[in-house]
């Protein structure tokens, strides 16, 4: 064992944020954005407005499926929390098929700068599969 602290601030150096250089590196930050897009492969799927197989359906984009019944899809129109939706994810031959009984969780306006003056609301699903 090594007798040295492990101190994380025994490394530490000041800073002199007025050096010209670092404003310099700081100014071609200023336009960077985090992009937090996972590695999952967005996919079309049709949304039913209700859990009855002749509700009105839309293709939405799936964007998310982390599992455990949680999925956010991308739409032109809004969700109100507590909607029943249905995703029926055999749309375009995916691998992945089945159908879920969902309900809306969450609904918001796109943020993303492709988003703007576009109509685009992420919206947040809860489910579970359905039985056919």
């Amino acid at each position: 064992m090594s007798s040295e602290a492990k101190d994380p601030t025994s490394r530490l150096v000041d800073v002199d944020w007025n050096d010209p250089k670092l404003q310099e590196l700081l100014k071609k930050t200023e336009s960077l954005r985090l992009d937090n897009r996972g590695m999952f492969k967005a996919r079309r799927v049709l949304l039913r407005r209700s859990w009855h197989p002749s509700g009105a359906a839309s293709e939405v984009l799936l964007v998310a499926d982390p599992g455990g019944g949680k999925l956010t899809v991308l739409a032109d129109f809004p969700l109100d929390r507590g909607d029943p939706v249905t995703i029926d994810k055999e749309l375009a031959g995916n691998a992945e098929a089945g159908i879920l009984l969902c309900e809306v969780v969450g609904c918001r306006r796109g943020s993303r700068p492709e988003d703007a003056g576009r109509e685009v609301f992420v919206i947040d699903l809860l489910g579970s599969p359905r039985r056919r």
